[in-house]
């Protein structure tokens, strides 16, 4: 979840250096896609099993969650778009 907040202030610092720092780019780039691909969505996937996997150990049905359920999948959604929207 760190990562969410991270990588938006890279993206801010990215946009603040000069187009004639080709290194500078090269270099958030590199940060970027590492902090992406190399952390941010590896453990996306494994937090959203084994969200799954309690929620299929506890009983619930996704069909028909009980209400606090169906807040908390509707707040994973929004962080998943945001999580990839920040990839997009």
């Amino acid at each position: 979840f760190a990562g969410l907040f991270y990588l938006p202030r890279l993206f801010v610092y990215h946009a603040d250096i000069e187009k004639s720092d080709q290194v500078g780019h090269e270099r958030f780039c590199t940060m970027e896609r590492r902090l992406y691909f190399g952390i941010m969505t590896p453990n996306a996937i494994i937090t959203l099993l084994l969200g799954v996997g309690l929620v299929h150990m506890m009983g619930y049905s996704f069909t028909s969650p009980p209400f606090w359920l169906a807040c908390k999948l509707a707040l994973v959604a929004l962080v998943l778009g945001y999580h990839l929207y920040c990839g997009a």
